[in-house]
């Protein structure tokens, strides 16, 4: 039987998902494997030759069509570990990921208020140096690129332009 590293060198994520369906429903016929994995047709019967192939899988023939089965060799790979190798989306890594997308919108919210505040920060800035300078140039140049900066944080945080 080859190694869980060799079987990963063989099988794409379609084979694995296919054989995950075939275990999971503890054999099935090619129509509940396209409908159980998504995968086209042709895409199942071709990943359920190669599980064949490798032996583990195999076809057993019923009155109701062809059953396709883990063989002892496949209930081994799955056992030690051939899944863990194709990072299969479960629902808990969703939820993982979710919730990383929250913690990263709270962080966009946190970063915005922030840059407003900078940017109010910076106009009341301008207004005292502008009393006490008067309208020098040197000045005007300086809060005219740090409003600037302020401004394309805005907008980059906004997502615009």
């Amino acid at each position: 039987m080859p190694t869980i590293s060799e079987l990963s060198d063989v099988l794409d994520w379609e084979a694995v998902t296919v054989l995950h369906a075939i275990d999971d429903h503890e054999g099935a016929g090619v129509d509940t494997l396209v409908e159980t994995t998504g995968l086209e047709r042709a895409q199942v019967e071709t990943r359920c030759q190669q599980l064949s192939t490798l032996g583990l899988a195999t076809e057993t023939e019923t009155d109701d069509g062809v059953i396709h089965e883990l063989t002892g060799s496949g209930h081994g790979a799955v056992g030690s570990g051939l899944y863990d190798e194709y990072d299969m989306i479960v629902e808990a890594d969703l939820d993982e990921l979710a919730e990383k997308v929250a913690e990263l919108l709270d962080r966009r919210d946190e970063l915005q208020a922030k840059v407003q505040e900078l940017g109010d920060d910076a106009t009341e800035l301008r207004t005292r140096a502008e009393r006490q300078f008067g309208d020098r140039e040197d000045v005007s140049e300086e809060f005219e690129s740090l409003l600037a900066d302020v401004e394309a944080l805005e907008e980059s945080l906004d997502g615009e332009p």
